[in-house]
């Protein structure tokens, strides 16, 4: 349950009326009976509940509910990060060292408590972080953002880096790079790139030894030095989804409810042991018995990582038997219907 979730908006979306998404929210309990009772009286797809806490969450205006404060909430979903993957398993695996990024920064910059900190795999192509801190849970959205923007390092110009643990980071990876450069002999096919002008030994000396501020002497100089600066930040930032972070009265997933595009667990993952999850395989919440399934369409992207499983992919039309965690997981995708 979450905390203090009596004073939760609660929103539910039908399973009887997928695949149409309609939410039936401003929902409150009062117990855990009645949750229960609530769930099992009318089987949802999907479960999900305010970061928000209110005076009267059940109230069906948003301004009658009587805002409290909200948990810091952060989304890191595969779809909005810069690089794009085809497998469900790259996806994740990029998602992953996203929330390891955060992890750190909101250990080691804010000052979180790990044990204030519960990180959820969101069931679907991303990871969600829920900070339980009352230091946080007064911000209001433009408090929030400037969280984001230090997150993102929004409007940090390269000859502006600030000093701060981010911007160390920044000069840190620019270091990094730099010797990449000088041990795979690239520099002079970058400062072609660059157009630069100048003697390429003074530009190496100057990477080599590490203090990168010489290179703001010229013009060409500058160049590399935006160069580095730009795949730095890249690397560092961490892109998480903005707009759920800043939004004080967010409906975000149940942890340990199910997904229902995927019928994968939102399963909580202590940070000990995150390195070493497996969505896909860890998150199951059905077994291995067989199941008959007809396929109708078929999308290698989101079946690839069980390949291993179905030997080939399937085409429509096929009737196949699968174990019961894949067979939801395509009924779910809307690759297959139940039975032959």
């Amino acid at each position: 349950m979450p905390v203090e979730f009596k004073k939760r908006e609660w929103a539910f979306v039908p399973l009887d009326v997928l695949p149409q998404f309609t939410m039936h929210r401003h929902i409150a309990f009062n117990s855990e009976h009645e949750v229960k009772n609530h769930i099992l009286s009318s089987i949802p797809a999907n479960i999900y509940f305010s970061s928000a806490y209110y005076n009267k969450p059940s109230a069906e205006k948003m301004e009658q509910k009587g805002w409290e404060g909200a948990d810091l909430i952060f989304d890191i979903d595969a779809d909005h990060l810069p690089v794009k993957v085809k497998s469900i398993q790259s996806a994740l695996k990029l998602a992953k060292e996203e929330i390891f990024k955060l992890l750190d920064i909101l250990t080691d910059d804010f000052g979180i408590d790990e044990k204030e900190i519960m990180v959820v795999f969101s069931g679907g192509r991303g990871y969600h972080l829920h900070v339980h801190n009352e230091d946080f849970r007064k911000l209001d959205s433009a408090e929030r953002r400037e969280i984001i923007d230090y997150l993102m390092i929004n409007d940090v110009k390269f000859d502006k880096i600030p000093e701060t643990s981010q911007g160390r980071r920044i000069y840190r990876s620019m270091r990094e790079l730099s010797g990449y450069i000088i041990e795979k002999n690239h520099l002079n096919t970058l400062l072609k790139k660059l157009n630069f002008r100048g003697k390429v030994e003074d530009v190496e000396i100057i990477l080599n030894s590490g203090r990168l501020n010489r290179l703001t002497g010229s013009k060409s100089k500058r160049r590399l030095f935006e160069y580095l600066f730009t795949k730095a930040v890249e690397k560092v930032k961490v892109n998480i989804d903005a707009p759920v972070t800043a939004d004080v009265k967010r409906l975000i997933r149940l942890p340990d409810s199910l997904h229902g595009r995927t019928g994968l667990r939102a399963s909580p993952v202590s940070i000990n042991n995150l390195d070493e999850f497996e969505p896909l395989r860890d998150a199951r919440a059905f077994g291995d018995e067989k199941v008959k399934v007809r396929v109708r369409r078929v999308r290698k992207e989101d079946l690839s990582w069980a390949i291993d499983v179905l030997k080939k992919y399937p085409r429509a039309g096929d009737r196949i038997k699968v174990p019961e965690y894949l067979g939801i997981f395509m009924l779910c995708r809307g690759m297959a219907q139940y039975g032959h």
